[in-house]
């Protein structure tokens, strides 16, 4: 019993010297409020949802790093009634970004990011035995400004703004653009 917590004790005295070391990756997650407009010749519409996504990134010197990311969608727009429901939700958002940052001080640095990001909006209907189902992915250039908050050597908190990809549909005479956005906190932990 007590042979693998000395097995333990000793692969992590091993392993600590090497985690120690300045290790150019880092893993994050973040949790977005995420807006979806859609805008047509006579009315502008939005939609508000909430997305938990995470990160894996390599940090090529102090100004550039890349990222990549995935996330899903946990809280959408949904209308209930008897025997009818309509909901709007994120099925999934991924990105791959460039990140050039300005370190201001030891703890405080600003960013900005550019580069390809998706997001799939999934639509549901269902109605006492029918049902719909309609997907859309946005997807193409993305690019946004944040701000890094050093809490410890390793670990930092992150808020940022990110403009999502946005798409014209003409449908006959009629067209409408959507466009969608994530304002993001986040954490992100450097090996």
């Amino acid at each position: 019993m007590l042979k693998p917590f000395i097995a333990l004790f000793v692969i992590s005295g091993l392993a600590a010297p090497a985690l120690a070391m300045d290790s150019p990756f880092y893993v994050g997650g973040q949790v977005s409020a995420t807006k979806l407009k859609e805008t047509d010749s006579s009315e502008s519409i939005s939609f508000d949802f909430t997305t938990l996504s995470v990160l894996a990134g390599y940090q090529f010197n102090p100004y550039v790093a890349a990222e990549v990311r995935f996330g899903t969608g946990v809280k959408g727009e949904r209308y209930r009634e008897p025997g009818y429901l309509e909901e709007l939700t994120v099925d999934q958002q991924s990105m791959l970004l460039l990140k050039a940052g300005v370190p201001l001080s030891d703890n405080f640095s600003l960013y900005g990011l550019a580069g390809y990001g998706a997001s799939k909006f999934k639509y549901e209907v269902q109605n006492e035995g029918f049902r719909f189902t309609d997907s859309e992915t946005l997807d193409g250039f993305a690019w946004g400004v944040g701000a890094g908050l050093k809490f410890t050597p390793r670990l930092t908190a992150t808020l940022e703004y990110l403009q999502l990809p946005q798409e014209r549909f003409r449908d006959g005479s009629d067209s409408y653009k959507l466009k969608a956005n994530n304002l993001s906190l986040g954490i992100n932990y450097q090996f």
